[in-house]
């Protein structure tokens, strides 16, 4: 895989995790304000209950046990139990969010990991594009040194074998002479 496919590879997960990360937020803010409206209206909730409870207690004193009251008293415990079964459903959707905060800051952590993996990743890539250019400019270098040396080492046979045939002349003349001389 080439470094270029890697930081692509590597941008395209940063993408998406800011996409993911962009969702989650608005989600958030979402639930934020859903979470207010619910506090409130719990509050509601629980004063209306108390106000029942009050109620029924002021009802069961000023009347006794009639069957009006009674049939008061368990409508208003009816009241009651369902605004406390709604309540108990509230708690449980707010429990959900902030389990979805929470996804949503890992998340966050993964995203900022994923995103100092690449930084390290496209160092890397250009450390080693930076040592691949030395190395080739090196071996470029090495190569006309090499050419350069082998041209004067050609030069320098040429020079010699110039000079060995001269010297072999010189030999012969030499030993020519000395026939010569001797004759």
């Amino acid at each position: 895989m080439s470094s270029t496919s890697i930081t692509k590879h590597w941008e395209a997960e940063l993408a998406a995790l800011k996409g993911n990360n962009a969702k989650l937020t608005a989600a958030l803010l979402e639930s934020t304000a859903n979470v207010k409206q619910w506090k409130q209206q719990l509050a509601a909730y629980q004063d209306e209950a108390e106000r029942l409870h009050r109620r029924v207690t002021e009802l069961e004193c000023v009347s006794g046990q009639t069957a009006g009251v009674k049939t008061q008293k368990t409508e208003l415990n009816q009241t009651i139990e369902e605004l406390e079964a709604e309540l108990k459903a509230r708690e449980e959707e707010l429990e959900n969010l902030k389990e979805e905060v929470e996804k949503a800051s890992q998340l966050q952590t993964q995203k900022d990991s994923l995103a100092q993996k690449l930084q390290e990743t496209e160092r890397r890539n250009a450390e080693l594009e930076s040592q691949l250019q030395d190395l080739e400019q090196r071996l470029e270098t090495g190569q006309l040194e090499s050419e350069s040396f082998r041209k004067s080492l050609r030069s320098l046979l040429e020079l010699l074998d110039g000079k060995i045939f001269e010297l072999s002349e010189l030999r012969d003349s030499l030993a020519k002479l000395m026939e010569d001389d001797s004759s």
